[in-house]
C-alpha cells in the first residue's frame, strides 16, 4: 500500500501514556525488514518518563537493534516569542 512515491507517515502523540501492547506493535513495525517507506514519528513529554518507563526500555531495545532514531527536543514558548 505504500511505495517510494507514496510513503506512509505514522505520527503518534503522547507516547508517555502508551501501553505495552502498542509499544510492541510499534517495535514490530520499526524492525520488520520487509516494511519499506515508513516514517514513524512519536512525541512524548520527556519530563514524564524515566529510565525504567516502558517507552524508554523499548527505545533502548530499538537502538540496540540499530534502528535509526532521531531526537528533537522542543521547549516551551516564551512570552517574548509570541
Amino acid at each position: 500500500i505504500n511505495s517510494l512515491s507514496y510513503p506512509i507517515i505514522l505520527f503518534l502523540d503522547d507516547l508517555q501514556w502508551v501501553d505495552n501492547l502498542s509499544l510492541q506493535l510499534i517495535s514490530s513495525l520499526m524492525t520488520d525488514t520487509e516494511i519499506r517507506n515508513l516514517l514513524f514519528i512519536g512525541s512524548y513529554r520527556d519530563n514524564e518518563i524515566d529510565y525504567i518507563h516502558p517507552l524508554t526500555v523499548h527505545l533502548n531495545e530499538l537502538k540496540s537493534k540499530e534502528v535509526a532514531i532521531g531526537n528533537i527536543n522542543i521547549t516551551g514558548i516564551s512570552k517574548e516569542d509570541v
